[in-house]
């Protein structure tokens, strides 16, 4: 996790339309591993890829 915390927060390119919701490409956010930890009001929540390639966000 120290390793995540590590990252430099704005390294993910974002993209974003006339109005449109900021976009992120989950391989940008993930960079390789098949799982990270998001920090958010000082509860983690993990965003996992699955075999299926798939993405699962759990608390």
């Amino acid at each position: 996790m120290d390793e995540f915390r590590t990252m430099h927060p704005t390294t993910a390119q974002i993209e974003q339309r006339d109005g449109a919701a900021p976009r992120v490409r989950s391989d940008e956010l993930l960079r390789g591993a098949r799982e990270i930890i998001i920090e958010h009001r000082g509860q983690e929540y993990r965003l996992l890829r699955t075999r299926n390639d798939r993405l699962i966000l759990n608390k």
